[in-house]
């Protein structure tokens, strides 16, 4: 982790500007064809839940505004994000479920599936993942296929962590279609970035388990 220097940043005015805002989070829905990495799962026997929110982390590290963090009046820039997900516990309550780093995808799908095991035989916690601000907070609504979507958020002026949302896939003309919600920090991140994640997130479901 480093810290950027406000006073030469070229987002100095965006970042006191939006800082001032009671609610400086904006949101992006958009879909992306996630056919290919679909079909990668069930060749090789694989959860497309995890494959899916490893991708989502893994292309969030990609976009360096979303490594950055508000801390007090300062920013942090991280070099690698882990990134937490809601999951459905048997009683159909949640937990929140700690994933870590999305750098190395073996690693990452075995620590996964360990704490999806973890949750089947009765664990269950709602304790805040806040302490890591190097985080990014998932959920999955694996029952709908939306268009959009909003988040509940603690009254913090110095949350500026991302949240990301994945729905349920459906077949679209010639792809299969997955709706994905980006919701950000606007003293942090513009829309141009948020268009650039979903740029790379396409390019990763179509290829990343290519090179595998």
């Amino acid at each position: 982790m480093k810290k950027i220097d406000i006073n030469t940043w070229y987002r100095k005015e965006h970042f006191e500007f939006y800082s001032r805002f009671e609610q400086p989070f904006f949101n992006v829905c958009a879909t992306v064809d996630v056919s290919k990495t679909l079909n990668y799962c069930k060749e090789n026997q694989l959860s497309f839940f995890i494959c899916a929110l490893f991708l989502l982390g893994y292309t969030a590290n990609q976009i360096e505004p979303f490594r950055f963090r508000i801390n007090k009046n300062e920013v942090d820039v991280y070099d690698e994000l882990e990134i937490s997900c809601t999951v459905l516990n048997s009683d159909e309550s949640f937990s929140f479920c700690e994933f870590g780093a999305c750098s190395h995808f073996d690693l990452f799908y075995q620590q996964a599936d360990q704490q999806l095991t973890k949750l089947k035989n009765g664990h269950i916690s709602l304790e805040s993942s806040n302490t890591k601000s190097n985080n990014i907070f998932c959920s999955v609504l694996p029952w709908l296929h939306f268009t959009s979507f909003s988040h509940a958020l603690k009254q913090s002026k110095h949350d500026s962590v991302p949240r990301i949302v994945m729905g349920k896939y459906k077949k679209s003309y010639n792809e299969i279609a997955m709706p994905v919600s980006v919701e950000v920090h606007h003293a942090l991140i513009d829309g141009l970035h948020v268009g650039q994640y979903f740029e790379k997130l396409q390019l990763n479901f179509n290829h990343f388990f290519e090179l595998e």
